[in-house]
Protein backbone atom coordinates (compact mmCIF):
# COMPACT_ATOMS: atom_id res chain seq x y z
CA UNK A 1 0.00 0.00 0.00
CA UNK A 2 0.94 3.55 -1.16
CA UNK A 3 -0.02 6.26 1.54
CA UNK A 4 0.94 9.89 0.42
CA UNK A 5 -0.18 13.00 2.74
CA UNK A 6 -1.18 16.66 1.31
CA UNK A 7 -2.14 19.32 2.66
CA UNK A 8 -4.94 20.88 0.86
CA UNK A 9 -8.49 22.47 1.15
CA UNK A 10 -11.71 20.28 0.77
CA UNK A 11 -12.06 21.46 -3.36
CA UNK A 12 -8.81 19.33 -4.21
CA UNK A 13 -9.48 16.15 -2.96
CA UNK A 14 -10.60 14.83 -6.24
CA UNK A 15 -7.84 16.26 -7.79
CA UNK A 16 -5.83 14.01 -5.45
CA UNK A 17 -7.45 11.19 -5.98
CA UNK A 18 -6.81 11.54 -9.85
CA UNK A 19 -3.40 12.06 -9.17
CA UNK A 20 -3.37 15.66 -10.87
CA UNK A 21 -2.68 17.40 -7.52
CA UNK A 22 1.07 18.43 -6.57
CA UNK A 23 3.62 16.13 -5.14
CA UNK A 24 2.25 14.92 -1.72
CA UNK A 25 3.86 16.70 1.45
CA UNK A 26 4.66 13.23 2.72
CA UNK A 27 5.20 9.89 1.44
CA UNK A 28 5.05 6.33 2.90
CA UNK A 29 3.97 3.11 2.83
CA UNK A 30 1.31 1.04 4.87
CA UNK A 31 0.16 4.28 6.53
CA UNK A 32 -3.32 3.30 5.52
CA UNK A 33 -6.40 4.63 7.32
CA UNK A 34 -6.87 2.03 9.83
CA UNK A 35 -3.02 2.68 10.97
CA UNK A 36 -4.08 6.05 11.24
CA UNK A 37 -6.92 5.40 13.13
CA UNK A 38 -5.10 3.01 15.46
CA UNK A 39 -2.66 6.42 15.98
CA UNK A 40 -5.35 8.58 16.93
CA UNK A 41 -6.60 6.00 19.99
CA UNK A 42 -3.15 6.41 20.67
CA UNK A 43 -3.17 9.77 21.32
CA UNK A 44 -6.81 10.10 22.33
CA UNK A 45 -8.22 7.54 24.02
CA UNK A 46 -11.31 8.85 24.14
CA UNK A 47 -11.49 9.55 20.48
CA UNK A 48 -14.22 8.12 18.18
CA UNK A 49 -11.23 6.81 15.65
CA UNK A 50 -13.72 4.21 14.10
CA UNK A 51 -14.90 7.03 12.08
CA UNK A 52 -11.26 7.01 10.62
CA UNK A 53 -11.14 3.25 9.97
CA UNK A 54 -14.52 2.64 8.18
CA UNK A 55 -15.05 4.80 5.38
CA UNK A 56 -16.71 8.01 6.75
CA UNK A 57 -14.16 10.23 6.09
CA UNK A 58 -13.67 9.03 2.60
CA UNK A 59 -13.95 11.91 0.72
CA UNK A 60 -13.10 11.21 -2.93
CA UNK A 61 -11.61 8.31 -4.83
CA UNK A 62 -10.17 7.43 -8.70
CA UNK A 63 -12.29 4.41 -9.18
CA UNK A 64 -13.82 1.78 -6.68
CA UNK A 65 -10.43 0.02 -7.14
CA UNK A 66 -8.39 3.27 -5.74
CA UNK A 67 -7.30 5.75 -4.60
CA UNK A 68 -8.75 6.66 -1.68
CA UNK A 69 -8.66 9.90 -0.39
CA UNK A 70 -9.47 10.34 3.39
CA UNK A 71 -9.91 13.89 5.07
CA UNK A 72 -8.00 13.18 8.11
CA UNK A 73 -10.24 14.37 11.26
CA UNK A 74 -9.68 17.75 12.37
CA UNK A 75 -10.09 16.80 16.06
CA UNK A 76 -7.80 14.27 15.44
CA UNK A 77 -5.29 16.59 13.99
CA UNK A 78 -6.00 19.05 16.44
CA UNK A 79 -4.90 16.82 19.16
CA UNK A 80 -1.90 15.94 17.63
CA UNK A 81 -1.07 19.11 16.47
CA UNK A 82 -1.06 19.72 20.46
CA UNK A 83 0.91 16.71 21.64
CA UNK A 84 3.86 18.08 23.69
CA UNK A 85 6.91 16.30 23.11
CA UNK A 86 7.75 15.13 25.72
CA UNK A 87 4.91 12.85 25.52
CA UNK A 88 5.76 11.82 21.75
CA UNK A 89 7.59 8.67 22.68
CA UNK A 90 4.63 6.98 24.98
CA UNK A 91 2.23 7.95 22.06
CA UNK A 92 4.25 6.12 19.76
CA UNK A 93 4.27 3.18 22.13
CA UNK A 94 0.82 3.00 23.52
CA UNK A 95 0.65 2.69 18.69
CA UNK A 96 2.72 -0.20 18.70
CA UNK A 97 0.88 -1.62 21.20
CA UNK A 98 -2.48 -1.14 19.30
CA UNK A 99 -4.26 -4.11 17.62
CA UNK A 100 -3.49 -2.86 14.31
CA UNK A 101 0.45 -2.22 14.61
CA UNK A 102 0.61 -5.64 15.97
CA UNK A 103 0.27 -7.11 12.34
CA UNK A 104 3.80 -4.46 11.77
CA UNK A 105 5.73 -6.07 14.54
CA UNK A 106 7.14 -2.13 15.49
CA UNK A 107 8.28 -0.63 18.49
CA UNK A 108 7.11 2.78 19.39
CA UNK A 109 11.04 3.78 19.03
CA UNK A 110 10.64 2.26 15.30
CA UNK A 111 7.40 4.56 15.07
CA UNK A 112 8.91 8.21 16.45
CA UNK A 113 10.09 8.93 12.68
CA UNK A 114 6.82 8.73 11.56
CA UNK A 115 5.05 9.95 14.60
CA UNK A 116 7.22 13.10 14.63
CA UNK A 117 6.65 14.00 10.55
CA UNK A 118 2.86 13.37 11.26
CA UNK A 119 3.03 15.95 14.23
CA UNK A 120 4.69 18.56 11.82
CA UNK A 121 2.10 17.77 8.94
CA UNK A 122 -1.02 18.65 12.00
CA UNK A 123 1.23 21.47 13.37
CA UNK A 124 1.55 23.19 9.29
CA UNK A 125 -1.88 22.33 8.66
CA UNK A 126 -3.36 24.54 12.10
CA UNK A 127 -0.54 27.18 11.26
CA UNK A 128 -1.85 27.45 7.26
CA UNK A 129 -5.38 26.45 7.66
CA UNK A 130 -5.46 23.71 5.54
CA UNK A 131 -6.52 20.38 6.10
CA UNK A 132 -4.74 17.17 5.75
CA UNK A 133 -5.88 14.24 3.41
CA UNK A 134 -4.27 10.98 3.07
CA UNK A 135 -4.28 9.12 -0.73
CA UNK A 136 -4.34 5.75 -0.84
CA UNK A 137 -3.04 3.26 -3.75
CA UNK A 138 -2.41 -0.35 -4.17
Amino acid sequence: MLTDFFLATAKDASSIAEGTFRAPDYSTSNADNSVLAALWGAIDGLADNSRLASEECLVAMGSPEGPWVFALPEDMILRLSELPEPELLTAAERWAESEEMSYHRVSGTDLMPSLTLLKSLAEKAQSTGRSPFLRMAM
